[in-house]
């Protein structure tokens, strides 16, 4: 409580100051998730421009993580407890107000589009977390369920992930050499799959998709996913809901 007192003062104190110091504010709210996957496209800037992040699935280090990857967004704050989103009534983003002497001058949902990706599947080596070599016919070969999953679970608006990650493992308790649980690698690294693992108590082969060879190669849009092949790599079933547990005698 005390520390959350601590972060709503800092906060205020913060916006105070560039009250005082610039006629006119311009703030730009923004949703780092949504960015990682899409570009916002940003006006001509109308005054000192301030990035907001509400104060929504939102840490500290997620947002030093998210400003190393994208420096233009340095002077981003994290908006305790929505104040600017209740004050200027933002319901969604990317939008921007600009504000003059406590005046909003103008508020506007600025445009995003999605970042250009190509279908084209790459080759790059890969390897699980235990140092098995993969390539695409090994996993054609070896493996049956294809677990594909986000290594911020729970941390991220991911529906159910703890769920089906146990209902995972449950499934890979009866053949865990059938099953590969494939980590999504946007703005996280490898050592996040370690933690995911670990956490988890995963006890079947992972492996992280570094250069997203395998979301891409099996068109994955939702997470968690299962896709089901056969011993020729023909994919027979693919799902959210996780498949029966015959197909791990296939």
């Amino acid at each position: 409580m005390y520390i959350q007192l601590l972060k709503t003062v800092a906060f205020m104190l913060f916006i105070a100051g560039n009250k005082i110091h610039a006629q006119v504010q311009e703030y730009v709210f923004i949703n780092i998730w949504d960015e990682y996957s899409q570009t916002t496209h940003l006006p001509k800037a109308q005054g000192e421009r301030i990035y907001v992040q509400p104060d929504i699935n939102i840490d500290q280090a997620s947002l030093a993580q998210f400003k190393r990857a994208y420096p233009a967004f340095e002077n981003l704050i994290i908006d305790i407890d929505n104040q600017l989103m209740f004050q200027y009534q933002i319901r969604q983003t990317p939008s921007r107000v600009i504000v003059k002497d406590g005046h909003v001058l103008l508020k506007e949902t600025l445009v995003s589009t999605p970042h250009v990706t190509t279908n084209a599947v790459t080759t790059e080596k890969m390897t699980t977390l235990s140092g098995k070599p993969l390539s695409q016919g090994q996993i054609q070969q070896d493996y049956r369920v294809l677990f594909f999953s986000d290594s911020l679970c729970p941390f991220q608006h991911i529906p159910d992930c703890q769920h089906r990650i146990r209902q995972n493992n449950e499934l890979a308790n009866h053949k865990p050499e059938r099953i590969l649980t494939i980590i999504k690698p946007f703005y996280v690294d490898e050592q996040s799959a370690h933690n995911y693992k670990k956490r988890f108590d995963i006890n079947h082969h992972v492996v992280f998709d570094a250069h997203n060879q395998l979301f891409t190669q099996f068109e994955i849009t939702d997470l968690p996913y299962w896709v089901v092949q056969d011993e020729n790599g023909k994919v027979i079933y693919r799902g959210a809901q996780v498949p029966q547990k015959h197909y791990l005698s296939l």
